[in-house]
């Protein structure tokens, strides 16, 4: 059994976005393999260094959005919007 830690269930989305950075560096290209109002599961395409907070591209239409990383499993990333994540106080 897997350790869900998701804030909401997330859809399929199969949707290509941007990785975006300050106006110097170049945007990363990335799939969008599912999303929630919370968060995000994307692929990038190749070994770019990511670095833990991004704003995010989905489609052409839609604003970018902040992001976290939470999650990283080889290109895959695990992201949350904005400030929905929290961590939990140790």
């Amino acid at each position: 059994m897997t350790d869900n830690r998701r804030l909401e269930p997330r859809k399929n989305a199969f949707l290509f976005g941007s990785i975006l950075f300050d106006d110097r560096s170049p945007e990363i290209d990335c799939l969008v393999w599912d999303e929630s109002p919370s968060g995000a599961m994307i692929e990038i395409t190749g070994p770019a260094p990511i670095p833990d907070q991004f704003n995010l591209a989905i489609g052409p239409h839609r604003r970018p959005l902040t992001c976290t990383v939470v999650r990283r499993d080889g290109r895959r990333l695990g992201v949350v919007f904005g400030d929905a994540f929290s961590p939990t106080p140790v």
